[in-house]
């Protein structure tokens, strides 16, 4: 694998586990919701990356 790859899914698991760290830190508790809504947009930016590849 290379770096770039690497480098890439690690962020994508960063930002999977931001939103609800970001939501807990803001309002103090985290529903199911809030970790369904990390997992989409994690999964999302994996998928899509920041290349932007046409949906």
């Amino acid at each position: 694998m290379s770096r770039l790859r690497l480098i890439h899914r690690l962020l994508a698991m960063g930002v999977a586990a931001a939103v609800p760290a970001v939501v807990f830190v803001a309002n103090g508790t985290i529903a199911a919701g809030h970790w369904v809504l990390g997992a989409v947009i994690g999964l999302a930016y994996w998928y899509w990356g920041p290349t932007g590849a046409s949906l």
